[in-house]
């Protein structure tokens, strides 16, 4: 029986793994590897796309020294513009990135060893001073302790039966697509990201080469489109239909604001987030010192990585104290 099982292997069990005084833990991830919303997609002889986190900019002096304590960590330089029927410089500010991938925010803290991926836990269960926690393929794990680090409407389903002191917003977190492109070289990308203003579906791009990665291929232009948040709320339900409607629709609009032919395009494809964009829960975390369960995430106060940051610090203090 390990100590304490934590759900999810993004930025807050990142957080939860460097602070929490114990080492005994034991990580459950639905995905192939670890990063979450920070997560990396690795294309084979093009290079690498941010498709979710496209950085980080630290309001806070604590999170800014906590992100640089990361030796995979950089500044992300170059020029960043708004488009808005003319181009814009924008100020000059502090943006992080991962040296290999946007993922190493998380990579460098969480034990692989003690992960668990491609595991999906369906159901937790409170019995005799315990965690039992039955996964996708009717496993059983043990816990003393239970963190989740998941979105509000998966967290709801798994606590929904648990007598606990906590109740949920329902139907606040809304889906983005992210579409990654590789075209060929094309000098006309020549910033580091573009802020698309007044667009009813493509709100940023950004110039992944400009991110000089040793895998980036430099023969290419390689590009991360994200949609605004309305497109991506209307369109879900046809996206689970018909991606490749989804992404040529997204991929058309791209092609028109940048006057670029679809001949230059070599490589594409599209990502669904489902839980992208969130409103407050507005709330503290959640800690049940009698039963050991745990609830944080980025959505108790505002979405951005920083917030990740802030509640599963707080979280591991409740935790410790306890």
């Amino acid at each position: 029986m390990n100590n304490i099982a934590i759900l999810g292997a993004g930025f807050s069990t990142s957080t939860l793994c460097y602070y929490l005084n114990e080492k005994d833990i034991k990580v459950f991830e639905k995905a192939r590897g670890p990063g979450g919303r920070s997560s990396t997609r690795k294309v084979d002889d093009i290079g690498v796309f941010d498709h979710g986190l496209q950085y980080i900019s630290p309001k806070d002096k604590n999170f800014s020294e906590f992100l640089k304590l990361n030796k995979s960590v950089k500044q992300w330089d170059g020029d960043f513009v708004e488009i808005d029927g003319k181009v814009s410089v924008l100020p000059p500010s502090e943006k992080l990135i991962g040296i290999t991938g946007n993922n190493d925010f998380v990579k460098s803290n969480i034990n692989l060893d003690q992960c668990h991926f491609k595991t999906r836990i369906e159901r937790i269960e409170y019995q005799n001073d315990h965690w039992k926690l039955i996964d996708d393929s009717s496993n059983e794990h043990l816990a003393k302790k239970i963190i989740l680090t998941l979105p509000q409407e998966q967290t709801n389903i798994l606590i929904k039966d648990l007598d606990l002191k906590f109740e949920i917003k329902e139907n606040f977190m809304k889906p983005c697509f992210t579409v990654m492109l590789a075209l060929k070289e094309s000098p006309i990308f020549k910033h580091s990201g573009y802020v698309i203003k007044n667009n009813k579906i493509i709100s940023w791009c950004a110039n992944e080469s400009s991110k000089f990665r040793d895998l980036n291929n430099k023969d290419l232009t390689l590009l991360t489109l994200q949609t605004t948040e309305e497109y991506g709320f209307a369109n879900f339900k046809r996206y689970r239909e018909n991606k490749e409607h989804i992404l040529n629709e997204i991929l058309s609009e791209f092609l028109d604001i940048f006057k670029i032919d679809d001949s230059e395009v070599i490589h594409k494809n599209v990502h669904g987030w489902l839980y992208a964009f969130s409103e407050n829960q507005s709330s503290e975390v959640f800690w049940d010192d009698k039963k050991y369960i745990g609830i944080t995430g980025d959505w108790f106060t505002g979405g951005r990585a920083e917030n990740a940051w802030i509640n599963a610090k707080l979280l591991s203090e409740k935790i410790d104290r306890s």
